[in-house]
């Protein structure tokens, strides 16, 4: 499971969206919040979060794991995938389902901040609304 978060931490900091341009029309955090609730957003979404995460995990780490903990039962030519495979059979099946639930919670808490936003504000100021840059 260790090196499924590490593998998932990769992903976060090698994704290509953080190398995409920003749109020319910035969505609200109550579009973000209507997005994420739509289950065919969040079935998309969490696809693309496991064809990415896939990506990462046929990383080859045998031999640079042999050198970190040689008593691991990591063979020469593994990668991350084929550990996590042998410890769970179902792996593709979890990772989008898991992928799926987090999109999915993400949704919901998104859905409760934008609710909350102006009852916030009313009360603290770093909930009050930004002028856009």
């Amino acid at each position: 499971m260790k090196t499924l978060a590490l593998a998932l931490a990769l992903l976060a900091v090698v994704s290509p969206a953080a190398a995409q341009v920003a749109p020319r029309h910035r969505l609200t955090p109550a579009d973000a919040a209507r997005l994420l609730a739509n289950p065919a957003a969040q079935d998309l979404i969490a696809q693309k979060i496991a064809s990415l995460a896939s990506i990462v995990l046929d990383t080859k780490i045998g031999p640079l794991a042999a050198l970190t903990d040689p008593r691991e039962d990591v063979r020469p030519d593994d990668t991350l995938y084929s550990i996590e495979r042998r410890h769970d059979r179902d792996l593709d099946r979890h990772l989008y389902e898991r992928s799926h639930r987090a999109v999915a919670t993400a949704g919901s808490i998104a859905g409760g901040a934008v609710t909350e936003r102006p009852s916030c504000a009313a009360r603290l100021p770093v909930c009050a609304p930004r002028s856009p840059r």
